[in-house]
């Protein structure tokens, strides 16, 4: 063991580190800190926008960070508190907003792209919206228009598409900067492809096509003021170009700060905007050139006419269009300020200059995913949380305690440590805690207690090997460090991937797994390590009954022969495999809005609501196919007070007029919202399939460097089989598979390794030991010398994950469900699937391929009288010639058999006994 002194020391490191938790903890104290709360679990709002940038042009790094900057403004111009804004993948901005009033003004306002443009009007207006003299002649049809377009299009390149249908002659959506792009926003739209009978219609090479009408003041070219509906212009559009530029200005040329919302007397309210030195002067230039055309004009058509203006568009409609009097301003407008008239009201006006002075977002971006949970669900959550969390610990500290005595109240002092590092972690580097976050923080409970059962359960066989609990302590951990290493290496593994691939809510899990798995090896090896090695000095300590370490008889069915009906497991996997195969060709997997997109809204009523009638108001409201369901216990007059509806991807305002109409008839409170993308969900089940795979590949090098290639193969068909096996569950049982879902799967690979790795950890070590043996005994006496060490970390982890499913809410219910499936598949799997395999493996391999059984186990089989002479006190499986109980990570040295009778008599084999335990130190060392 380590001396005094550095017990000493580690020691000292974690009292000073339990004094600096303490003052971050304790609400009196300076350096007190809360941990930050996910929207999930305080309410608010959550927001995914992705990026799409115009044809041709790539996403930048530069550009995403300008475009979180600009984000950032305007949320701070909201007044939002601890908002979390980060980048998530390459093209997508994650915004969560904590207790936001109004989530949809907030969405609008933030999402909005705000690319302000300046057009001379009588310059870049083109055919057909124009006059021989320049003048605007808008279009009143917008499908009519696209369609006197569709000859100018078959030249040039297409900046710009539209879906229309021809029949009906109408505009169905655009612009997208592509052909794909249409059909992708039609299906995120409907959830439906487009329909053959559609068309998708471009327009000419270097123009936009621009929006002025109902809600505007006045529309260039239209005599009606206000305009009682909207009109479309063909306008040039060439910003790239860098001689003459069009629009000749952009939102780049205004200064931010000096742009602010006012009121007029005569106009009402508007906008001042405030122009930057170079802004001024494009300003300037541009009305001294609209001026001068329009004297030169006045001439032929007079002055009435010969007005000429410029418009103010702001994503693609035009705000204002203000003309310019020659008489007044000949040389044009210097100063470096305009004005925008034409706001319906004073709030339209502040959320205008809040979106100018914010800036431009450098590209238009979609929202591909909006989550909003009210602050009464996210309480009820965090409690649901915090108690499965509390009765998780307390099961596993009883079964530590009932199992393991004095040591598994070390262990309970590792998960204590444990859990206050991994909040002093949360707090010091401002973690945000979710809801799947909580559920990795109840698994990393077990992965902490698994890591002391290994050493523990090693102690046990070292102290019946007669050694002195110091001593069995010393040599416990330093053979059972190889295991937790190798076992936490996977799971670190899995839980990294999914921190890259996932999104939302996932990411939390995988990101507490990780810590918690981390700081688990630190807590369970090494202070639990210095705290035994601290007290091992006393007397009292050395007492194997009362470490739960004396010396244990081997159980009669610990000599089943496992290896030997290797048929039989193969065969009840392969019927398993079949049936969920089967089970997915025919029934399926029913795929959450994760997968499939969709809109998910709750609500909770104090009545109980009949789902039916839910479901005949979602038919009045034009959604038949909608789905409710009811969540909770059922009343006793039937119907539900909690329930979910579940429709095809919405648009903002139709999830507005659902939510409306649903509260108002069932007297409902809406508890949260869901909106899915079918795009985004594509790149969700995209982002699970390259987390599945890519950890496959992982664990795959590292298990074969590990161990060599007839281990790591029976290890990846392990996977495999409880893949298939916990897939097929789930479709028979028709669960909802959620991104968690994934994450559920992601975390049983490496518990399903785990296991896997602590057997063949040992038969490494018995092969040489074993020298005589069959492959068979030796896999044998492997799995029944470790079967123990396995069930134990299974059910250890069992117990977390159980009251997570008992007590954990919902959400939780179904992360929990998809963990209880793949442990308990992957604990039959390991001892009849894995083990067997590896025997007909290691059988065919030439170097072992001979090994004949001259050894017999080293306890009678059930079947067998017992010997007439006394026996003394049985030996542990894992002292076989000349073994000291084996190790997993240790291999040692044979020791040479003298001259033995000949083989079969009954006298060679009581000499063979009477040999192994001579060579093995009897008494207890001091």
């Amino acid at each position: 063991m380590a001396t005094r002194r550095g017990n000493l020391t580690l020691l000292g490191f974690v009292l000073a580190a339990l004094v600096g938790v303490a003052l971050l903890a304790v609400p009196q104290s300076p350096l007190h800190r809360d941990i930050k709360l996910g929207l999930d679990l305080q309410g608010g709002v959550e927001l995914v926008l992705r990026a799409v940038p115009p044809k041709n042009e790539d996403i930048t790094d530069e550009n995403m960070d300008l475009a979180i900057e600009v984000i950032r403004n305007r949320v701070d111009a909201l007044g939002v508190a601890e908002p979390e804004i980060r980048q998530q993948g390459r093209d997508q901005i994650s915004i969560q907003l904590p207790g936001v009033d109004d989530p949809e003004k907030a969405s609008e306002l933030i999402g909005k792209t705000a690319q302000l443009g300046l057009y001379d009007v009588n310059e870049n207006t083109l055919d057909p919206t124009r006059d021989e003299n320049g003048f605007p002649i808008p279009s009143a049809n917008k499908f009519q228009l696209l369609k006197e377009l569709q000859p100018r299009t078959k030249r040039g390149e297409i900046p710009e598409y539209y879906l229309v249908d021809p029949k009906a002659k109408k505009v169905i959506s655009g612009p997208e900067a592509t052909q794909e792009r249409i059909r992708q926003a039609y299906r995120t739209r409907t959830g439906k492809a487009v329909p053959k009978n559609f068309r998708i219609w471009g327009i000419p090479e270097k123009t936009i096509i621009l929006t002025c009408g109902i809600g505007e003041r006045y529309c260039p070219g239209v005599q009606q003021a206000p305009p009682q509906q909207d009109y479309f212009y063909l306008f040039r559009h060439d910003p790239l170009n860098q001689e003459d530029p069009v629009p000749e200005m952009t939102g780049r040329d205004l200064k931010l700060d000096g742009t602010r919302q006012d009121f007029s007397q005569t106009q009402g309210p508007i906008v001042l905007m405030e122009f930057t030195d170079d802004g001024g002067e494009k300003f300037h230039d541009v009305t001294r050139d609209i001026a001068q055309r329009g004297q030169l004009l006045s001439g032929q058509v007079g002055k009435d006419r010969a007005l000429q203006g410029f418009a103010i568009v702001l994503d693609r409609e035009i705000k204002s269009a203000p003309t310019i009097d020659w008489d007044t301003n000949p040389d044009g407008i210097a100063g470096g300020s305009a004005e925008i008239t034409g706001i319906g009201d004073v709030g339209e006006a502040q959320d205008l200059a809040l979106v100018l002075r914010s800036g431009a977002l450098p590209y238009e971006f979609e929202q591909v995913d909006f989550t909003r949970v009210s602050a009464t669900l996210g309480k009820e959550s965090l409690d649901q949380a915090i108690k499965a969390s509390l009765i998780g610990l307390a099961v596993v500290a009883l079964f530590l305690l009932l199992v393991y005595r004095f040591l598994g109240v070390v262990a309970i002092l590792g998960l204590a440590l444990n859990a206050v590092f991994l909040y002093a972690v949360m707090v010091l580097f401002e973690v945000t805690l979710t809801l799947p976050g909580f559920a990795g923080m109840i698994l990393a409970i077990g992965v902490a207690a698994d890591a002391n059962i290994v050493i523990f359960e090693r102690i046990k066989e070292e102290a019946a090997a007669r050694k002195s609990v110091r001593a069995a302590i010393a040599t416990g951990y330093r053979k059972g460090f190889a295991t937790i290493v190798d076992a936490n290496v996977v799971t670190a593994i899995t839980a990294l991937i999914l921190f890259a691939v996932a999104t939302g809510g996932v990411r939390g899990f995988a990101f507490m797994l990780l810590l918690g798995t981390v700081i688990s090896i630190f807590t369970a090896v090494f202070a639990t390590r210095a705290f035994l090695g601290l007290i091992g000095g006393f007397r009292w300590f050395d007492n194997p009954r009362f470490m739960g370490a004396e010396h244990q008889k081997m159980a009669r069915w610990q000599m089943f022969d496992a290896v030997g009906k290797r048929r039989i497991w193969f065969t009840i996997a392969g019927v398993l495999i079949a049936a969920s195969i089967g089970s997915l060709i025919f029934k399926g997997l029913n795929l959450g809005i994760d997968f499939r997109g969709g809109t998910e809204m709750e609500f909770a009523s104090q009545q109980a609501v009949d789902p039916a009638d839910v479901t005949a108001k979602m038919s009045e409201l034009g959604e038949p196919d909608a789905i409710v369901q009811g969540r909770g216990e059922e009343a006793s007059g039937g119907g539900f007070n909690e329930f979910t509806i579940r429709t095809e991807p919405l648009e903002p305002g139709g999830v507005l007029e659902i939510s409306g109409a649903v509260t108002e008839e069932f007297d409902a409170t809406q508890q949260g919202v869901r909106n899915v993308s079918a795009s985004f969900s594509e790149q969700i089940l995209r982002g699970a399939i390259y987390a599945i795979l890519i950890s496959f590949v992982l664990i795959t090098i590292y298990i074969s460097l590990r161990f060599e290639w007839r281990f790591a193969v029976p290890i990846l068909r392990t996977i495999v089989n409880d893949g298939l096996i916990a897939i097929g569950i789930y479709s028979f049982a028709g669960k909802e598979v959620s991104a968690a879902t994934v994450a559920a799967f992601l975390t049983i690979i490496g518990y399903s390794i785990y296991d896997t790795i602590i057997i063949f950890d040992r038969v490494r070590e018995n092969l040489p030991i074993m020298r005589r043996s069959s492959i068979k005994t030796i896999i044998n006496t492997s799995l029944w010398e470790t079967v123990r060490r396995s069930l134990a970390t299974t059910i250890i982890t069992l117990l977390p994950v159980g009251a997570l499913y008992l007590f954990g809410g919902e959400v939780l219910q179904d992360f929990a469900f998809a963990i209880l499936v793949g442990i308990s598949i992957s604990a039959f799997s390991t001892i009849f699937i894995a083990a067997p395999f590896l025997a007909v493996l290691l059988e065919r391999a030439p170097e072992y391929r001979s090994r004949k059984d001259l050894d017999e186990p080293v306890a009678r089989p059930a079947d067998r009288e017992p010997e007439p002479e006394p026996e003394p006190e049985p030996v542990p499986v894992g002292a076989v010639d000349g073994g000291d109980g084996g190790g997993d990570g240790e291999v040692a040295a044979p020791v040479p058999a003298p001259a033995i009778p000949p083989a079969g008599s009954d006298a060679s084999k009581r000499e063979r006994r009477r040999q192994r335990r001579r060579a093995r130190p009897h008494g207890r060392a001091r």
